[in-house]
């Protein structure tokens, strides 16, 4: 759950109008394959899409609307792959970007979930390591269990 406190006082049926013109204008976001409604300014996102990215856009562009509360984003990813996620496609990932310490990550791959292990430099190099996972075909879930490792 993310909260946002706005400033003025919408009713729902404005939120919810405003939502819909969203909706209409982010190509990232698959409205026909989601679930809105606004309770007492709180925004309740639910449903199933393909990528990541879309659930974070839509929980993004909610959670910029005047007098939103909160939103409570329970949006599911369910991959159109059938084959499971490649641990190896990760891994390559991982070694490509050169901001990753890429030697003390682990990864686990269950169907079509990810479980990262180890020690990073930073707390960018988690958020990172999680970002290159969601973004791996078939991902459906990212368990980011790094731990960071602070210097003395």
């Amino acid at each position: 759950m993310e909260v946002y406190h706005g400033y003025s006082n919408k009713k729902d049926n404005e939120i919810a109008e405003e939502i819909l013109n969203i909706l209409k204008w982010n190509l990232n976001i698959l409205q026909e394959k989601l679930v809105i409604k606004v309770l007492g300014g709180w925004i309740y996102l639910d449903g199933t899409l393909d990528w990541n990215y879309q659930r974070e856009s839509a929980n993004m562009a909610m959670s910029n609307i005047s007098g939103v509360k909160g939103v409570i984003n329970n949006i599911k990813i369910k991959s159109e792959l059938k084959n499971p996620v490649e641990k190896e496609a990760i891994e390559k990932a991982f070694i490509r970007n050169w901001a990753l310490n890429y030697d003390s990550i682990y990864v686990d791959v269950s169907g079509c979930k990810v479980t990262l292990r180890g020690t990073v430099d930073s707390f960018y190099e988690k958020e990172e390591a999680e970002r290159i996972a969601w973004n791996t075909l078939g991902v459906c879930a990212v368990n980011n269990e790094l731990s960071i490792r602070y210097l003395a």
